[in-house]
């Protein structure tokens, strides 16, 4: 029995020892004692001051291929000096943030090669989307993210979302487009908000993983669809009604975001986004049998491109009404080769994007 107690001792012991060096790292490392005001800001998924290296050769067919994928400290994802250089801060969610496009490859970075040279003058695009926001994360980076970068005042603030509203978003997603869902408890909040050992282990997680939306519509796949997978010629029945209300949501945000760009001194210039859910065909326009989930309900992909659809014409409106710039790029030709999945573009796919968003803003003289 003698054996037994000390046996019981030392496990104690370990357990005490354990407890006082978490409490001692989370005390030092935590957010207990002060306050960070960075804490909010990178609980919007926001990755700061970092340099990954991602395996792509799943999309891309080779084993071997990886990219490399950059943040500054201030969260930015760009080639710019200071963010007092940036003329256009693009926002959006993993379409625009291009997780997977190495650096010097995302369309920020084919855009600003081109209007650098058409002007023969240094221009600064600065990508700061998040993977997994939608415009409820929009939002919340002008109120808890951009106050933080000092000397941000971009000319023109261009926004490339949609992809994350169109399945029916009718609430922000809890770590990505706010800081405390509905219903989460105080200590829960507390301790994603403050201890220092959930937020590396998220940090690490999400590195590791490329974690992002559950959906469907917004996660990374390996392949776009396949010609037989496109096989649904009606629309879900009450889908429009959704539609409706959906669209109606998402004006009002447009609208604040319009206003959030305004105060920041910057012209909004609202981009629509093409996608691979609904294609045409020689007998008629089809729709693959999943898009997304909505409340137990699967919607298909003509569902998706009839939701979008009328996002994109609601931006349309709102933007050109606030004095600022509408860019149909949904309109232009994409081909299957440039998307590596339903909606997130190749390196071949960000070139063509570049290309476009050239043509258009040099169309419409915004950096003359």
């Amino acid at each position: 029995m003698h054996w037994i107690k000390k046996t019981v001792f030392f496990l104690v012991g370990i357990i005490i020892s354990a407890s006082l060096s978490v409490l001692l790292l989370e005390l030092i490392f935590g957010e207990w004692l002060g306050s960070d005001e960075w804490r909010d800001a990178e609980n919007l998924n926001i990755i700061r001051n970092q340099q990954i290296e991602y395996p792509v050769g799943h999309l891309y067919g080779n084993d071997d291929a990886f990219v490399t994928y950059t943040r500054d400290v201030y969260g930015l994802r760009d080639s710019c000096e200071r963010p007092a250089d940036i003329d256009i801060l693009t926002l959006g969610g993993s379409t625009t943030d291009q997780r997977y496009i190495g650096d010097g490859d995302t369309f920020q970075d084919v855009l600003q090669d081109r209007l650098t040279g058409a002007l023969g003058r240094s221009v600064c695009i600065s990508n700061a989307a998040v993977d997994g926001h939608s415009t409820f994360g929009h939002i919340a980076s002008f109120e808890q993210w951009f106050p933080l970068i000092p000397g941000l005042k971009p000319d023109y603030v261009l926004f490339y979302v949609g992809i994350n509203d169109a399945g029916f978003r009718d609430g922000p997603r809890l770590a990505f487009d706010v800081n405390r869902g509905v219903g989460e408890s105080t200590l829960r909040y507390h301790l994603r908000d403050k201890s220092a050992i959930y937020s590396l282990a998220r940090t690490i997680y999400h590195v590791l993983t490329g974690y992002s939306e559950s959906r469907e519509y917004a996660a990374h796949q390996s392949s776009p669809p396949s010609a037989p997978e496109y096989v649904v010629t009606r629309m879900t029945a009450g889908a429009d009604v959704l539609i409706k209300e959906n669209t109606q949501g998402f004006s009002e945000r447009i609208r604040l975001l319009i206003a959030e760009s305004r105060k920041m001194g910057a012209t909004p210039v609202c981009v629509s986004q093409p996608h691979l859910f609904a294609r045409q065909f020689a007998d008629g326009f089809k729709g693959t049998a999943r898009a997304f989930d909505y409340r137990g309900t699967t919607y298909n992909g003509l569902d998706y491109h009839a939701s979008i659809s009328a996002l994109n014409s609601a931006m349309n409106v709102i933007c050109t009404e606030s004095g600022g710039a509408y860019i149909d790029l949904a309109g232009k030709a994409f081909e299957t080769t440039d998307f590596y999945d339903a909606v997130h573009m190749t390196p071949i796919g960000a070139a063509r994007v570049g290309k476009y968003l050239f043509e258009e803003i040099k169309s419409l003289e915004l950096l003359e």
